[in-house]
């Protein structure tokens, strides 16, 4: 029973954390709001994060982490300049394509699919994770293969979270 208050606490916790982050309010009703959302969260995420004995995901180090969240920043800053030189050049055109990942965790899947979507000008669509494999609609100049558009997201995203020994 100590062990399965202790990791709903530690959840919720972190999940108010987030919220306090987030909402930037201390009102009552921000407060309230925040607790009884992390409340149900926590009790909903049971048998998904976590189960009676600890936690499914053991995730990534947290210098693997750091070093990813400032690239993905770095990334946004760069992609948003790009995009609008695009919209204003008018050479572009949408086009969707599929990437098939070389990592086999699906939270990394998740990871890269909402690092793409982050970045401006491009979309993902859909993310399979059992096939790890994901839809992304980006804007290219016509004629541009797949393979040319797989690449910036290798190189980016997959391969910061690919490196070996990082992963616990």
């Amino acid at each position: 029973m100590v062990r399965f208050l202790q990791l709903r606490y530690k959840l919720f916790i972190v999940l108010l954390v987030f919220w306090f982050l987030l909402a930037l309010n201390f009102r009552i009703e921000t407060i309230v709001a925040g607790v009884l959302i992390c409340a149900m969260v926590t009790v909903a995420t049971f048998n998904v994060l976590y189960d009676d004995t600890g936690y499914k995901y053991q995730g990534l180090r947290i210098r693997t982490i750091v070093v990813y969240v400032f690239f993905l920043f770095q990334e946004i800053y760069k992609a948003s300049f790009v995009y609008v030189y695009n919209l204003l050049a008018h050479r572009y055109e949408p086009v969707i394509f599929d990437i098939v990942l070389d990592v086999d965790d699906p939270v990394l899947v998740g990871i890269i699919s909402n690092s793409i979507t982050l970045t401006p000008g491009t979309i993902t669509i859909d993310t399979d994770t059992k096939n790890h494999v994901i839809t992304v609609m980006t804007l290219a100049k016509p004629g541009t293969t797949a393979e040319e558009l797989e690449r910036p997201v290798r190189e980016k995203f997959e391969r910061l979270l690919k490196q070996k020994g990082d992963i616990k």
